[in-house]
């Protein structure tokens, strides 16, 4: 009764459904849908807070809403009145029949909700819902359905009466459902605030309907910017949400610690419950474009017996013909849309996986100690190399299975054709597995090797780019270009026989196909079957078929091999044990205790126990210093405080917050506020506080930006003190509970290291005075002003108590004073008290004896002593009285002047070359500086009237612009600032920027980028391998021409191939069609082998000629240059000519001659179809051209905003222990997934596009497939069956190879944009030779006087900037003891990087003994001078290859160097002496001990030229007194340069250089100098008295 009176219900009636079935069941599928998932959407937003809460907002906005999305609630709205008007005309029509009723209500209720839907998410401001996009779908699908069904009703086609009435009813809904159908799917509707912000006007793949998202039509207006000019950063649209690396990283987080609870953690487990399910999802697309993949062979089949019945004057049926055409069309189509939804997933799936791996180191690595076993090389190549693996592997993944599945498809296929013969072709596959296993499983254990190496690699690389300074004083380019070739030549060596294992399992796997084809015909053949068209095509198509599972299965499983090592890599990492966070407690019971240890045994991780029997304990707002020897522990017990020490037994526990301060200072690439900020909220008056008690105003003043100056990479524009004092403010503001200080006075000068004792430590005047403080120090001066002394030696705590205390003990304490005198140490004790206790200075002069100097015997004969320095004083009450009377406004001219002249000798500083890059002296040391400043507040103070004016106004003067970087190009931008803090600053001008941006090249990559790689490969090999590539496909076509002839002949042959006549015939057409498919596989082999051949030569070549370009760039290159962006290039890029260029190459040679060689034969069989081709190859080359220019620089543009991870990533190693004992890990965490989100949406749009791309391909490949088999059907007539089965066969292969030939072409190109980053790295602007013809001239004893003459020396570092030296003109005489000084700028450094050449000078020469050292050879030149830098330098290998790394030098001298350098003890205690391990940047060594081998470096060299840069400063006092006797003793016979940072460190020269200005003002003895009071030297030598009266200001405990 449902259906009708006596109408049963039925689902098929005669071919169709019945009009029962589909009413109410087809046509209500969209409302069932739209009831499940619609009621669940409109309740969520009617729950939702609306985004627009106005009608009259909403009409107001409505102007930026998409005007489709008016259009459809109308028509939807119109979609419901016109339902119940169908129902009324339904009803008075079919009354009687229920169905039609059910029916018509349930779409009335449909359109309803779908009327609310739509209208509510307008109000809301929402995108189209996916609820309502599918609806729309379900909706126009069945409504089609419908309509066909009345339209054969209404002709009379069907049992079924229809009315005109329902009929043009329908139509009239069936218009407005289609009206919503395309403007659902081809209309782009973001939300009413989508277009603000990033990406504005980009469509996003989260707002793409189904069609969108199936065709990626959302990539069309990226692609669109991309074509009309150069994509920038900013054009690139964000990532979605799901695709944000913090969620990706806790999801991974969340299955890893899964994982962890288990016995045996697995990593690709934890991988696969964090990302699977979306993997796996893509499964189901890639079985729909498996299972169409086949249909080709088999409608191919079809079409030959449709043409070999039309040969026979038969006539096949034109609708099946074209029925044919049809589906040849759909089919490749619906294969190409599920192919690349697959890829499409697959490959996000991927880049997640590297999001998740680089996010997990990263977090690991703040979480580790990296002290030992894993190296800041492996960790990038972990982040770089190993994550890139998982990432190139996941799309390809299923391929494990689908290729096996394919093969057996294609297996049981042939079987029906072919019968039992097919099992001589699976006879050969199956022979071929255990070959490839046995491949596989060698290729594996290479492959470890490999990555070993790499590591190895990158890790000594990344140790030359942090060295480079060191390297090129010690002119130690040859043996570390040798150190790094070796390794390089190792790993060529195991990637040689890599390559050489996969190019067999490659060749085993691509002659699998004609293996199997021939064994099967063969067989096929023997068997007495006769092979015709029908047979041989259809075969020969599932062949092909079959050929890119077997092709792709070697890469794969080779990919699985590589991936597995990259596994094994990671999980090892992640499951390094964390640092205990429980190691330090949080909490002391006991009252008043900020610090407590009991009986604590401490060690480095894996190590022996570097303290032991630790007890101690702190009480809240005490001082309390640490003192000892080099390598007694002190640094290790600041260590174990912050908790970077495993705790084998005891206790330690503080009470409250910690701020740290590192022995050498950590200084980020941010602005210096940004610096001292760090994570606090920036507090104007605070700040002031602390930069002024620190020490820092006066550097403020004179940097070009002042507080938003741009601080380089590892504090490059800074000086050693000025590092340090910067570190020191970051822990002021910090206002922690407990502050500890790792010795960080000893790298300032003295006079500011007591300021800043007094105004930042001390109990009584210091901001942290009632701060729990910790000072580990060096300066005994300052001991007897803290609480408390702890005394450490070798690893113990040997003494504890207050100064006098200790003194009495006549312990160690006592010991290591007995250096200092008595009576002096009680005449510093009045001073240090007084200076500490009264912060103005006494008005007062003593008049002390200055210290007398003989130049002539080098006898130093002093009448005044002092325990730590050697005081120079002089009484500075003549200048009071000498005070010129002045007004106010000449002296605020005067000070204007001098500052706009001291602006000037900064600018000569620090300059910038014509390519960005910044060169200066490094030299801004605080004595100095401060004088600078000084000097013009002096003279501002001496004039009442002055101090009257308006304190502003100075302040105005001291601002003006100082301009170290005043000519910067207009090309560098000023870097945006991650820091948190201080946004709402005003940015200031590109002079204060230092580290230049990443250059690019846009547009098209050079050809003559192509020729160097060949070049780099080589002519002859290049023409072999392309030689080889076009054999191969003509004995191809040969082979299947062949085939043709033989089947055709076979067709029309009388002669059965059981007879004689026709078995000869068969075996005569069989042994051609072998010889041409062996001479096929015999090209192959060569082809192969010479790619590989042909890769090892260019990686090597391109590797060799980037590192020596790097290491032979001059420094201001790495001064600009961040360590990130280059070792980016020795990575990533490195490893794209490695592995992924050649390939790709291959791949695209191979797609081109199988292009080309289609068009020939199918041009040659049939011309008439050119004529399609023609167009068709013309939309190919638009398409491959309008996606080029966008995908070329999204390339770029991730290989760009890859640098960024690696350089912030290296920052973060290197104040690891900062940012955990601040605790803002966190911070740097997030920082590190913005970089990676930055550089994954690069990838994202260029993977998505590349889905556009092969989309929009195939497409065009479907209609030259349509076309040769529409051409095929309509000459069915006069076409042979094997010529119609060869066309087609090579039609199919077309749509095929002109896709992937095109992708390959832009994957070549997007690869050698790696060629060309790194072919801009080959091309650097080098040094100097390092070795000239002239050199063989000297003698090897040369200067063997030590004679240093400058004549006329004019400096400066390029054209058309102000020199830095002027005109210097002395002469230093052999041995003579030589002190150079000068302000900040006035060019004492640059008399260095002068003599060592670093810089070329413009005009003069510098003479050594007689020879101008500009015709010598770099190394020749800087291996025969010595210099001992402030910052000691270690490399990762051994003691002695620090010490002489070419190996010049016996056991016995280098034993005999450490000795003098008072460090031969410490180095018998290691295990295996000078063989034992130095670990990365000698992390194994304190910092006294790695400045006491590079003083063993210069005492084994014996130099007769020695430069001293402030040598001992990290030493304790027991050893500066032995090394400065050493130094007296060792050096007498050598003439000695000293940089005076200090002016108590040449004050017994025997001459003294005072620059200024980059001129030579003042050259004589210091006596004579100091004499004349109008000399710079006698201003440097009051301040020290300054610092003198300053001393003896009393503080009281």
């Amino acid at each position: 009764m449902f259906c009708g009176e006596n109408v049963p219900f039925h689902v098929w009636n005669k071919g169709d459904f019945t009009m029962c079935f589909e009413d109410s069941v087809v046509m209500t599928i969209p409302a069932m849908f739209l009831l499940v998932f619609g009621l669940k959407r409109l309740y969520d937003l009617e729950t939702k807070k609306p985004d627009l809460f106005t009608f009259t907002q909403l009409k107001r906005d409505f102007q930026t809403w998409k005007k489709s999305i008016q259009l459809e609630v109308i028509v939807s709205l119109l979609l419901v009145a016109w339902k119940v008007l169908f129902m009324v005309i339904s009803i008075s029509v079919y009354h009687s029949l229920p169905y039609i009723l059910v029916y018509s209500i349930v779409t009335f209720l449909q359109w309803l909700i779908a009327f609310c839907l739509m209208y509510l998410e307008l109000k809301k401001g929402e995108s189209r819902s996916w609820e309502i996009r599918i609806f729309w779908l379900l909706a126009f699908i069945t409504a089609t359905i419908k309509l066909r069904t009345l339209t054969l009703g209404i002709f009379g086609q069907t049992d079924t009466v229809v009315s005109f009435l329902e009929y043009f009813s329908f139509i009239g809904g069936y218009c407005l459902i289609l009206i919503l159908s395309v403007t659902g799917v081809l209309f782009f509707d973001p939300g009413l605030y989508e277009n603000l912000g990033e990406g504005a006007g980009i469509m996003k793949e989260e707002n793409a309907n189904i069609f969108s998202r199936f065709t990626f039509w959302w990539m069309n207006s990226v692609l669109l910017q991309g074509y009309k000019k150069s994509l920038e950063i900013q054009d690139v649209p964000r990532l979605t949400k799901i695709d944000e690396s913090n969620l990706l990283s806790e999801k991974f987080e969340k299955a890893w610690e899964k994982q962890l609870e288990k016995p045996n953690p697995s990593l690709p487990w934890a991988l696969a419950e964090a990302f699977g399910p979306h993997f796996y999802i893509s499964a189901i697309f890639k079985i729909i474009q498996d299972s169409l993949i086949f249909v080709g062979p088999i409608l191919l089949s079809k079409v030959i017996s449709f043409v070999t019945v039309g040969q026979h004057g038969g006539g096949g049926s034109t609708y099946d013909g074209l029925l044919y055409v049809f589906l040849y069309f759909i089919t490749p189509v619906i294969q190409s849309l599920a192919l690349h939804q697959y890829f499409h997933r697959c490959f996000r799936v991927g880049m997640w996986l590297r999001s998740a791996v680089v996010t997990s180191v990263y977090k690991k690595s703040l979480r580790t100690s990296l002290r030992e076993g894993t190296t800041i090389g492996e960790i990038v190549n972990l982040m770089s190399v190993d994550a890139q693996k998982f990432m190139d592997l996941c799309p390809y993944l299923h391929m494990i299975w689908s290729a096996v599945l394919q093969i057996a498809v294609a297996l049981i296929l042939l079987y029906l054709q072919l019968g039992p013969a097919v099992f001589a072709g699976l006879a050969v596959m199956l022979i071929m597995i255990p070959i490839n296993l046995i491949i596989g499983r060698v290729a594996k254990s290479k492959q470890t090797q490999s990555m070993q190496l790499k590591d190895k690699r990158i890790k000594a690389v990344n140790e030359v780019l942090n060295g480079i300074k060191v390297i090129k004083l010690y002119s130690w380019e040859q043996s570390f270009m040798k150190h790094v070739k070796e390794i390089r030549d190792s790993e060529l060596k195991v990637m040689t026989i890599i390559k050489y294992i996969q190019g067999i399992g490659l060749i085993l796997w691509s002659m699998s196909p004609i293996f199997v084809s021939i064994s099967t015909f063969t067989v096929f053949i023997l068997s007495g079957n006769t092979l015709t068209a029908a047979i041989a095509f259809p075969c020969l198509s599932l062949f092909n078929v079959m050929q890119f599972p077997i092709n792709m299965l070697p890469s794969v499983i080779s990919g699985i091999i590589e991936a597995s090592v990259s596994v094994q890599r990671l999980q090892k990492f992640l499951l390094k044990p964390d640092l205990n966070p429980n190691t330090v407690q949080k909490e002391i019971k006991e009252p008043g205790v900020a610090v407590k240890i009991e009986n604590a045994d401490l060690q480095w991780e894996h190590g022996k126990p570097c303290l032991q029997g630790i007890n101690l304990k702190v009480n809240k707002g005490e001082l309390i210093a640490v003192v000892g020897r080099v390598g007694s522990g002190k640094s290790s017990l600041v260590s174990a405080l912050i908790g970077d020490l495993e705790k084998k037994s005891g206790s330690l526990a503080i009470s409250g917050s910690i701020a740290l301060v590192t022995q050498q200072a950590w200084i980020q690439n941010e602005t210096l506020q940004n610096n001292v900020v760090f994570a606090s909220q920036f507090n104007q008056e605070k700040y002031d506080k602390v930069v002024e008690a620190c020490c820092l105003v006066p550097d403020i003043k004179i940097l070009p930006g002042g507080n938003q100056t741009e601080i380089g990479e590892k504090g490059i524009n800074l000086s050693g003190g000025q590092k340090q004092r910067v570190s020191l403010a970051r822990s002021v503001y910090n206002d922690a509970d407990i502050y500890l200080f790792d010795d960080p006075l000893s790298a300032v000068d003295a006079h500011v290291g007591k300021s800043i004792f007094k105004d930042v430590i001390s109990n009584q005047t210091g901001l942290l005075k009632d701060k729990t403080r910790i000072l580990v120090t060096h300066a005994v001066h300052y001991l007897p002003y803290v609480d408390r002394i702890v005394m450490m030696k070798n690893g113990k705590i040997v003494e504890t108590g207050t100064f006098d205390e200790l003194m009495n003990n006549n312990g160690s304490f006592a010991k290591l004073m007995s250096h200092e005198s008595k009576e002096q140490l009680h005449q510093d004790e009045e001073q240090q008290s007084s200076a500490i206790a009264t912060p103005t200075l006494s008005s007062s002069g003593k008049n002390l004896e200055i210290p007398l100097n003989n130049s002539n015997n080098n006898n130093n004969i002093t009448t005044t002593t002092s325990t730590s320095t050697t005081k120079i004083l002089k009484n500075s009450t003549d200048s009071n009285s000498s005070k010129k009377e002045t007004s106010s406004e000449e002296k605020l001219e005067e000070v204007e002047e001098d500052l706009d002249e001291d602006s000037k000798l900064i600018d000569q500083a620090i300059v910038v070359d014509g390519e960005g890059t910044t060169k200066g002296d490094d030299e801004h040391h605080d004595d100095m500086e401060e004088i600078l400043i000084d000097k013009h507040e002096d003279q501002y103070n001496e004039s009442e009237e002055i101090e009257k004016s308006p304190k502003n106004k100075f302040d105005k003067l001291m601002k003006k612009p100082l301009g170290i970087l005043r000519n910067l190009p207009s090309n560098i931008k000023l870097r945006s600032v991650s820091s948190p803090v201080l946004r709402q600053q005003q940015q200031q001008t590109d002079k204060s920027k230092i580290i230049a941006n990443e250059a690019r090249q846009e547009g098209k990559v050079s050809l003559a980028v192509y020729f160097s790689y060949f070049k780099a490969i080589g002519p002859y090999i290049s023409t072999f391998i392309i030689f080889f590539f076009v054999a191969t496909q003509v004995l191809s076509i040969l082979a299947n021409w062949w085939l043709s002839v033989w089947s055709d002949n076979s067709s029309t042959d009388s002669g059965s191939s059981s007879t004689p006549i026709g078995e000869n015939r068969s075996k005569y057409y069989l042994g051609i069609y072998v010889a041409f498919s062996m001479a096929a596989i015999a090209s192959t082999f060569f082809r192969s082998f010479g790619m590989v051949i042909g890769s090892i030569k260019g990686s090597q070549l391109f590797h060799e000629k980037m590192f020596e370009s790097v290491i032979r760039s001059p420094m201001s290159f790495f001064d600009t240059t961040p360590i990130g962006r280059i070792l980016n290039r020795f990575s990533k890029d490195q490893l794209t000519i490695d592995e992924s260029i050649n390939r790709t190459l291959g791949m695209f040679l191979n797609t081109f001659c199988q292009v080309f060689g289609s068009i020939l034969v199918i041009a040659l069989v049939s011309p008439f179809i050119i004529i399609a081709l023609i167009p068709v190859g013309a939309l190919f080359y638009f398409i491959q051209k309008y996606y080029l220019n966008s995908s070329r620089e999204l390339t770029r543009l991730e290989g760009i905003s890859r640098s960024p991870i690696y350089a912030h990533f290296s920052e973060t190693l290197a104040g690891v222990a900062t940012i955990r004992a601040y605790g803002e890990s966190n911070r740097f965490i997030s920082e590190n997934e913005r970089l990676l989100d930055d550089n994954q949406k690069c990838y994202y749009i260029n993977i998505s596009a590349n889905r556009w791309l092969a989309l929009r391909l195939e497409f065009l490949g479907a209609c030259i497939v349509t076309s040769t088999v529409l051409y095929t059907v309509l000459s069915a007539h006069h076409i042979a069956a094997g010529t119609a089965g060869l066309v087609i066969t090579y039609a199919l292969a077309i749509t095929s190879n002109m896709n992937w030939m095109v992708r390959m072409s832009c994957d070549l190109e997007n690869s050698v944009v790696s060629v060309e980053r790194i072919q801009e790295y080959c091309q650097l602007t080098p040094e100097a030779a390092l070795i000239v013809p002239k050199d063989k001239k000297i003698e090897k004893s040369w200067p063997a006087q030590g004679g240093v003459q400058f004549k006329n020396l004019w400096l400066k570092y390029r054209e058309g900037l102000d020199p830095v030296l002027r005109g210097v003109d002395c002469n230093i005489q052999p041995k003579q003891k030589v002190g150079i000084v000068g302000r900040t700028g006035a060019g004492k450094s640059s008399l260095t990087q002068a003599l060592f050449r670093l810089v070329e000078p413009s005009q003069g020469t510098i003479v050594i003994d007689g020879q101008d050292i500009k015709d010598l050879g770099l190394h020749t030149l800087r291996s025969r001078l010595s210099i001992i830098p402030q910052d000691p330098v270690l490399f990762a290998g051994t003691v002695r290859s620090n010490l002489d790394p070419f190996k010049n030098y016996t056991d016995l001298q280098i034993w005999e160097a450490l000795e003098r350098a008072h460090l031969k003890k410490a180095i018998k205690d290691l295990d295996s002496g000078l063989d034992s391990n130095v670990m990365e940047n000698g992390e194994n060594f304190s910092v006294g001990q790695r400045q006491l081998l590079c003083m063993s470096r210069a005492l084994l060299k014996k130099a007769k030229i020695i430069i001293l840069d402030e040598a001992t400063s990290s030493i304790d006092i027991e050893n500066d007194a032995l090394i400065q006797n050493t130094i007296r003793t060792e050096f007498t016979d050598c003439t000695v340069l000293t940089i005076a940072h200090r002016i108590n460190t040449i004050a017994t020269s025997d001459l003294v250089m005072v620059m200024d200005k980059g001129e030579l003002v003042e050259f004589d003895s210091p006596d004579n100098l100091y004499a004349d009071q109008g000399s710079i030297y006698h201003s440097l030598v009051k301040r020290s008295e300054v610092s003198g009266d300053d001393d003896e200001e009393n503080e009281k405990h």
